[in-house]
């Protein structure tokens, strides 16, 4: 692998073999947009631009073409302005990342008053995946208070378990120290420092027509990011400061050459904390339709930006072909990668285990008729859950999206939910979190997927 990349770095710097390269990463992006793809894709070696372009159409019923300017969801990869942003104030004297979190929720209860910012911002928090679906409308207060209540799915700091409840709770951190709304705070201190115009939220002023459109495998339109219910300063509290951000890849690569290769947005001892620019580095999100990811890899001076709004034609997919073309390392699949697995873990009882087979069985039908069946039959209906008909929908898009689904691994544990592992339609993996009775007939309260970082 090593003599791979090395012959590559040579090579690249002849401007014909760098024209030559632009060409045949065209051509795979022209095969991948003939499959399906739309979406953008920004590669770059050492300042020279490589490939920047759309392909597909980020509008279908109006049909606007997807261009390097066209506004894209970037999910998960909204966390890395939450970091920034607590280590700034960290920086300035405003907070320490050994706080506990008690010193801003003062509701906090005995198993979470020792909790600190920095586990909250390294996953090391006990705090569950989510505490329900991103767009509903829940404010601060209601959000944290929530979260207080929420059983820990380990004690603080001796585990890692991936949290955007916990990106969250430092978001209303962010809130109570500043005054400012997150949205306000990241445009003042992050983007406006590294100039940036077209990042944030609802402060960027987009319009319409520039956002993309996220689409699934059999065509539906899930619409823009700000289609979606939100609150009038932001996304609702369970997605914001762990997602939902809106960006171009000519932003994000400005954002991140601005935090790896400058001290714009903060000193290098204070970036140390959290980020070190020497190491080769994988970002991503998704919401199962909209992928965004970002490579970088120093030592060869190459950034590689993908978005995609096909759930047909994937980023990660698209990655492995322009890596197989640029002679790379391709990531493990890591933009979908399921949550590594707790300690812990057992198998779970045969009664469990059949629920869950029969699950996977019935989503991969993709049949109404059946899905409703099973859902009636093994699905709890607590207060405030999602009705037999929204849950029915939800499996069929999943379906759809993630097409079909094979079982890898489940796991029981003391506390939290139950993780079953599986790999999807399209090779990568994910991982359901479920919520399940205890007792027979052992019934799901709920379940939630996990899909990149």
């Amino acid at each position: 692998m090593y003599r791979r990349l090395a012959v590559f770095a040579l090579l690249i710097s002849s401007p014909a073999v760098a024209q030559d390269l632009t060409a045949r990463l065209d051509s795979v992006m022209k095969a991948s947009e003939k499959a399906g793809f739309s979406g953008v894709v920004r590669v770059e070696r050492k300042g020279t631009v490589l490939l920047n372009k759309g392909y597909g159409f980020a509008n279908r019923a109006q049909k606007i073409p997807f261009t390097p300017e066209t506004v894209v969801q970037i999910g998960s990869n909204t966390k890395d302005f939450t970091a920034i942003a607590i280590l700034q104030l960290q920086q300035a004297g405003r907070l320490a990342l050994t706080d506990s979190i008690v010193k801003y929720f003062s509701n906090a209860p005995a198993d979470k008053r020792a909790i600190t910012i920095r586990q909250l911002m390294n996953h090391r928090a006990g705090f569950p995946l989510g505490i329900g679906p991103d767009f509903a409308p829940i404010g601060r207060k209601a959000f944290v208070d929530s979260a207080m209540r929420t059983e820990l799915n380990f004690k603080p700091g001796t585990k890692e378990g991936y949290s955007n409840t916990g990106f969250s709770l430092l978001a209303a951190i962010i809130e109570q120290v500043t005054g400012k709304s997150y949205d306000e705070y990241v445009r003042d201190a992050i983007l406006t420092p590294a100039g940036l115009k077209r990042t944030g939220f609802h402060l960027p002023g987009f319009k319409a027509t520039e956002l993309a459109h996220g689409y699934t495998a059999s065509g539906d339109d899930h619409g823009t990011m700000l289609a979606k219910p939100h609150a009038a300063d932001g996304p609702w509290w369970n997605l914001r400061g762990n997602g939902g951000m809106l960006s171009t890849v000519g932003d994000m690569h400005t954002f991140y050459k601005t935090l790896f290769e400058t001290n714009t947005l903060m000193t290098a001892a204070t970036r140390a904390l959290r980020f070190d620019p020497n190491e080769p580095i994988g970002l991503a999100g998704s919401d199962g339709v909209n992928f965004f990811l970002y490579d970088r890899f120093p030592g060869m001076g190459m950034e590689i930006i993908i978005a995609s709004t096909n759930g047909a034609v994937k980023s990660p997919a698209v990655r492995r072909a322009l890596g197989a073309v640029l002679g790379m390392p391709n990531p493990d699949d890591g933009a979908e990668d399921a949550v590594a697995s707790r300690p812990g873990g057992k198998p779970p009882a045969a009664a469990i285990a059949t629920v869950l087979t029969e699950l996977i069985a019935t989503i991969n039908t993709g049949d109404a008729t059946k899905l409703r069946a099973f859902i009636a039959a093994h699905f709890a209906s607590d207060a405030g859950s999602p009705t037999l008909a929204e849950r029915v929908e939800r499996f069929g898009k999943m379906h759809e999206s993630l097409g079909a689904l094979a079982i890898e691994k489940v796991e029981t544990f003391d506390k939290g939910p139950i993780e079953m592992r599986v790999t999807t339609g399209d090779g990568p993996r994910a991982t359901f979190l479920v919520d399940m009775e205890s007792a027979a007939p052992y019934r799901i309260r709920g379940i939630q997927v996990r899909l990149g970082g």
